[in-house]
């Protein structure tokens, strides 16, 4: 019924306190101005009566039709009298009071007082202040005067262009509100998280980014829960962020749902949502066609053949997706990967067949293979052949995490072929003298990290780097032969920074 419609406020729930005879709101702003909404249509003159009962009523807005409005009163103590009860009762029917949510300042008499722009103090000073508030404070500084709020404005380009989760987790509604007002448009990136577990206004502050913000490109959260709600009111509303061009959502419990929330997104460059667990992939066919860098590592439970559904995206060039438990044993995944991402250029997996196939990937310059830990996984010829086909090469990593493998049977000469090779990155391998001296012809390796190898000693490492001329950093942290002698040794080489 419509009269029902009428009834805007709960009287169980007070956005005030009051202590010591006067009303507060949650910022601690003094309250003289009340919220009113009625059960029926009181006449203007029965609500000055009734109100005239706590203290003297400075002004009285009254929506009849609507059946809301407001009452100021000259003193704060007045309105605190009323608020006692939120629940009042005038000839029969009910009236609910609230503290003004208007997150305007209530009109405060300044009298006798001095103005800010009295003060003898520049500008300039007022803007070394603001560097030493925090967030809250800025804000609160602002809606104190006139003057305040424009050296605010003025500075807010600075301050203001990255947004931390952890400082807007400080702000009440209204302060959200006000931010928005002031400093929307200077923001162009809000990053952080996780939240304060007891911070209510996730939701509001969503739901004023896109339409608060049009030069946000970058949203990066980190252990926020999101809902559909919030992917909605973020990226698929009509105040959608339509100019976001990265975005990072790790480990903030997204499902397929939500990815479909970001295909409207034309400008989308980036899309990190790594250790989302629930996601199985098929809401990659809806990603945006301008997405040039993909990141699922983690993902458990994607599986790999929804990858292929990439095919859509011509400008992909980068694609991290290592930790997919279901990374099935598919021969020809990575073919298809070749046939269907040409553009490649970056390329992060888990390997878990001990064979990668890139030769159709004519343009990747770097590639990062993590082992399985559900595999007795270790280097082998057939693997550094398949790396080999792809001549472009300048960044290799091979990363073990289980400890160093035993019988290692390699060749790593057959990485001669690699002319563009200027990074190698092998962990945790059982390298000897015979296995190291296959690197010899990598002249223009710059970056070495035998990181983790049990048998590297000082004199090895002398005897390689006297070949690699064009070397300039080695690391060999936690090999156990490896000796602070290493550094005297190569001190005939002032280039080289060794990592140990």
């Amino acid at each position: 019924p419509k009269s029902k419609a009428m009834f805007r406020m709960r009287p169980d729930i007070k956005n005030f306190y009051i202590e010591r005879g006067v009303a507060y709101t949650e910022d601690r702003e003094v309250v003289r101005q009340l919220t009113i909404s009625g059960s029926r249509r009181f006449l203007k003159y029965q609500l000055l009566k009734y109100f005239s009962i706590f203290g003297k009523v400075e002004k009285l807005h009254w929506k009849k039709k609507k059946r809301s409005g407001s009452v100021l009163f000259y003193e704060a103590t007045h309105a605190a009298k009323a608020l006692y009860c939120t629940k009042h009762t005038i000839d029969g029917h009910d009236l609910y009071l609230q503290a003004s949510t208007s997150w305007h300042p209530t009109p405060v008499e300044e009298s006798g007082t001095l103005s800010a722009y009295d003060l003898p103090i520049t500008d300039d000073i007022w803007w070394k202040v603001l560097d030493y508030l925090s967030l809250n404070e800025r804000l609160n500084f602002a809606a104190s005067c006139e003057r305040f709020q424009a050296i605010y404005e003025l500075d807010s380009h600075r301050i203001n262009h990255v947004l931390n989760m952890k400082d807007v987790c400080t702000l009440t509604h209204r302060v959200i509100k006000r931010l928005m007002l002031l400093s929307g448009k200077h923001i162009h990136c809000v990053t952080g998280g996780p939240l304060h577990p007891n911070w209510p206004y996730l939701t509001e502050f969503v739901q004023l980014l896109g339409v608060s913000c049009p030069n946000l490109t970058e949203l990066s959260f980190f252990k926020i829960s999101v809902s559909l709600a919030h992917m909605t009111h973020l990226f698929d509303g009509a105040n959608g962020l339509i100019n976001i061009t990265n975005i990072s959502l790790r480990r903030c419990n997204l499902k397929d749902a939500h990815i479909y929330c970001l295909q409207m997104l034309s400008k989308l460059k980036s899309l990190d949502i790594r250790e989302n667990f629930s996601i199985k992939g098929d809401s990659l066919k809806s990603l945006p066609i301008s997405l040039e860098i993909l990141n699922v590592s983690g993902c458990v439970d994607l599986s790999p053949k929804c990858l292929i559904q990439l095919a859509a995206l011509s400008h992909l060039r980068e694609l991290r997706c290592p930790g997919i438990v279901k990374f099935a044993k598919d021969n020809e995944l990575y073919g298809r990967l070749a046939h269907y991402c040409p553009m490649l250029e970056v390329l992060e997996l888990t390997d878990f067949m001990n064979v990668i196939q890139l030769g159709g990937l004519s343009r990747l310059h770097t590639l990062v293979i993590h082992s399985s830990a559900q595999l007795d996984y270790h280097v082998n010829n057939v693997l550094l052949t398949s790396i080999a086909e792809s001549y472009s090469l300048r960044h290799l990593e091979i990363l073990d995490s289980f400890g160093p493998m035993s019988d290692t049977s390699f060749d790593l000469s057959i990485f001669s072929q690699l002319k563009e090779l200027r990074t190698l990155i092998l962990h945790n391998q059982n390298f000897t003298t015979l296995h190291l001296m296959g690197l010899q012809k990598l002249s223009t390796l710059e970056f070495l990290d035998l990181s983790g190898s049990p048998n590297l000693s000082n004199e090895v490492v002398a005897k390689l780097t006297k070949s690699l001329s064009g070397l300039r950093r080695l690391k060999v942290d936690f090999c156990p032969l490896i000796t602070r002698q290493l550094t005297k040794i190569l001190e005939g080489n002032p280039k080289l920074q060794v990592d140990f």
